[in-house]
Protein backbone atom coordinates (compact mmCIF):
# COMPACT_ATOMS: atom_id res chain seq x y z
CA UNK A 1 0.00 0.00 0.00
CA UNK A 2 2.45 2.57 0.83
CA UNK A 3 4.19 1.75 -2.78
CA UNK A 4 0.83 2.61 -4.18
CA UNK A 5 0.86 5.77 -2.64
CA UNK A 6 4.65 6.54 -3.35
CA UNK A 7 3.43 5.72 -7.28
CA UNK A 8 0.05 7.50 -7.33
CA UNK A 9 1.90 10.85 -5.36
CA UNK A 10 4.66 10.73 -8.15
CA UNK A 11 2.34 10.58 -10.40
CA UNK A 12 0.36 13.60 -8.94
CA UNK A 13 3.26 15.31 -8.69
CA UNK A 14 4.55 14.72 -12.35
CA UNK A 15 1.34 15.93 -13.69
CA UNK A 16 1.37 19.31 -11.32
CA UNK A 17 4.83 20.52 -12.99
CA UNK A 18 3.77 19.52 -16.40
CA UNK A 19 0.85 21.76 -15.89
CA UNK A 20 3.08 24.49 -14.12
CA UNK A 21 5.11 24.78 -16.83
CA UNK A 22 2.38 25.06 -19.64
CA UNK A 23 1.08 27.58 -16.99
CA UNK A 24 3.78 29.50 -16.61
CA UNK A 25 4.31 28.99 -20.87
CA UNK A 26 0.80 30.69 -21.31
CA UNK A 27 0.21 32.96 -18.36
CA UNK A 28 1.21 36.12 -20.41
CA UNK A 29 -1.10 35.07 -23.18
CA UNK A 30 -3.71 33.71 -20.67
CA UNK A 31 -3.54 37.15 -18.56
CA UNK A 32 -3.71 39.39 -22.54
CA UNK A 33 -7.30 37.29 -23.29
CA UNK A 34 -8.57 37.96 -19.39
CA UNK A 35 -8.03 41.81 -20.41
CA UNK A 36 -9.65 41.73 -23.68
CA UNK A 37 -12.53 40.11 -22.33
CA UNK A 38 -13.03 42.21 -19.56
CA UNK A 39 -12.56 45.67 -22.30
CA UNK A 40 -15.47 43.93 -24.25
CA UNK A 41 -17.80 43.06 -21.36
CA UNK A 42 -17.08 46.73 -20.03
CA UNK A 43 -17.93 48.56 -23.08
CA UNK A 44 -21.27 46.15 -23.48
CA UNK A 45 -21.94 47.22 -19.88
CA UNK A 46 -21.57 50.66 -21.09
CA UNK A 47 -24.11 50.40 -24.47
CA UNK A 48 -26.61 48.74 -22.73
CA UNK A 49 -26.48 51.24 -19.75
CA UNK A 50 -26.60 54.13 -21.87
CA UNK A 51 -29.47 52.24 -23.97
CA UNK A 52 -31.23 52.39 -20.67
CA UNK A 53 -30.64 55.81 -20.35
CA UNK A 54 -32.17 56.86 -23.46
CA UNK A 55 -35.38 54.96 -22.60
CA UNK A 56 -35.84 56.64 -19.46
CA UNK A 57 -35.38 59.55 -20.93
CA UNK A 58 -37.92 58.92 -23.36
CA UNK A 59 -40.78 58.03 -21.17
CA UNK A 60 -44.17 59.07 -21.97
CA UNK A 61 -45.95 61.58 -19.66
CA UNK A 62 -49.81 61.74 -19.63
CA UNK A 63 -51.37 65.51 -19.64
CA UNK A 64 -54.62 65.93 -18.20
CA UNK A 65 -55.20 69.54 -18.73
CA UNK A 66 -57.33 69.90 -21.39
CA UNK A 67 -55.76 73.52 -22.67
CA UNK A 68 -52.52 71.86 -23.21
CA UNK A 69 -53.76 68.57 -24.67
CA UNK A 70 -55.37 70.75 -27.34
CA UNK A 71 -51.27 71.65 -27.60
CA UNK A 72 -50.78 68.18 -28.23
CA UNK A 73 -53.52 66.64 -30.20
CA UNK A 74 -55.74 69.52 -31.87
CA UNK A 75 -59.23 67.96 -32.61
CA UNK A 76 -62.47 68.89 -31.67
CA UNK A 77 -62.95 65.94 -29.39
CA UNK A 78 -60.03 66.21 -27.66
CA UNK A 79 -61.09 69.51 -26.16
CA UNK A 80 -64.82 68.61 -25.34
CA UNK A 81 -64.50 65.01 -24.59
CA UNK A 82 -61.77 66.28 -21.76
CA UNK A 83 -64.44 68.64 -19.97
CA UNK A 84 -67.91 66.66 -20.52
CA UNK A 85 -69.03 63.54 -19.33
CA UNK A 86 -71.16 62.12 -22.35
CA UNK A 87 -71.47 59.23 -24.66
CA UNK A 88 -69.04 59.66 -27.99
CA UNK A 89 -67.67 56.85 -30.03
CA UNK A 90 -64.54 56.50 -31.74
CA UNK A 91 -64.39 54.13 -34.79
CA UNK A 92 -61.33 52.18 -34.96
CA UNK A 93 -59.52 50.68 -38.40
CA UNK A 94 -61.05 47.54 -38.17
CA UNK A 95 -64.52 48.94 -37.89
CA UNK A 96 -64.95 48.04 -34.48
CA UNK A 97 -66.33 51.11 -32.15
CA UNK A 98 -65.08 51.94 -28.80
CA UNK A 99 -67.90 53.32 -26.80
CA UNK A 100 -66.24 56.11 -23.75
CA UNK A 101 -68.10 58.47 -21.35
CA UNK A 102 -64.62 60.89 -21.27
CA UNK A 103 -61.20 61.50 -22.36
CA UNK A 104 -59.03 61.61 -18.45
CA UNK A 105 -55.53 62.21 -20.58
CA UNK A 106 -53.44 62.13 -23.62
CA UNK A 107 -50.04 61.01 -23.77
CA UNK A 108 -47.42 64.17 -24.19
CA UNK A 109 -46.67 62.71 -27.62
CA UNK A 110 -49.97 62.14 -28.95
CA UNK A 111 -49.92 58.79 -28.99
CA UNK A 112 -52.33 57.59 -26.33
CA UNK A 113 -56.00 58.29 -25.26
CA UNK A 114 -56.78 57.15 -21.48
CA UNK A 115 -60.53 57.23 -21.69
CA UNK A 116 -63.24 55.91 -19.46
CA UNK A 117 -65.02 53.55 -21.32
CA UNK A 118 -68.98 53.24 -20.88
CA UNK A 119 -70.35 51.30 -18.53
CA UNK A 120 -71.57 47.53 -19.46
CA UNK A 121 -75.66 48.26 -19.27
CA UNK A 122 -74.80 51.43 -21.77
CA UNK A 123 -72.65 48.86 -23.98
CA UNK A 124 -75.31 46.26 -24.06
CA UNK A 125 -77.95 48.72 -25.40
CA UNK A 126 -75.44 49.73 -28.32
CA UNK A 127 -74.87 45.85 -28.71
CA UNK A 128 -77.66 46.09 -31.89
CA UNK A 129 -76.26 49.29 -33.64
CA UNK A 130 -72.37 48.24 -32.97
CA UNK A 131 -72.27 44.27 -33.07
CA UNK A 132 -68.69 44.72 -31.91
CA UNK A 133 -68.40 47.86 -29.80
CA UNK A 134 -66.05 47.85 -26.75
CA UNK A 135 -67.32 48.67 -23.47
CA UNK A 136 -65.98 48.24 -19.60
CA UNK A 137 -66.72 44.76 -18.20
CA UNK A 138 -67.89 46.50 -14.87
CA UNK A 139 -68.94 49.78 -13.85
CA UNK A 140 -65.73 49.81 -12.04
CA UNK A 141 -63.14 49.23 -13.71
CA UNK A 142 -63.98 51.63 -16.75
CA UNK A 143 -60.00 52.84 -17.31
CA UNK A 144 -58.58 51.87 -21.01
CA UNK A 145 -55.71 53.52 -23.39
CA UNK A 146 -56.22 53.74 -26.78
CA UNK A 147 -53.71 54.37 -29.41
CA UNK A 148 -54.27 57.56 -31.47
CA UNK A 149 -53.71 56.23 -34.89
CA UNK A 150 -56.03 53.10 -34.36
CA UNK A 151 -58.76 55.97 -34.01
CA UNK A 152 -60.95 56.71 -37.72
CA UNK A 153 -63.67 58.89 -36.47
CA UNK A 154 -64.98 60.05 -33.38
CA UNK A 155 -68.68 60.69 -32.94
CA UNK A 156 -71.62 61.72 -30.65
CA UNK A 157 -73.56 58.94 -29.52
CA UNK A 158 -76.29 60.73 -27.56
CA UNK A 159 -78.08 63.63 -27.77
CA UNK A 160 -79.36 66.01 -25.01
Amino acid sequence: MNDLSSILGYFVQSIFNSWAFVVGVTAEIWSAIASIASALIALGALFYTHKQWRKINTKIAMVADSGKVAEILPAWYTHRMMRDSWLFGLFTCDGRVILITSIAAVSDDGAWLDVELADPGTGEKFQTKFPDCIFSVDEHRTRASVRVNSIVSAVDLQSS
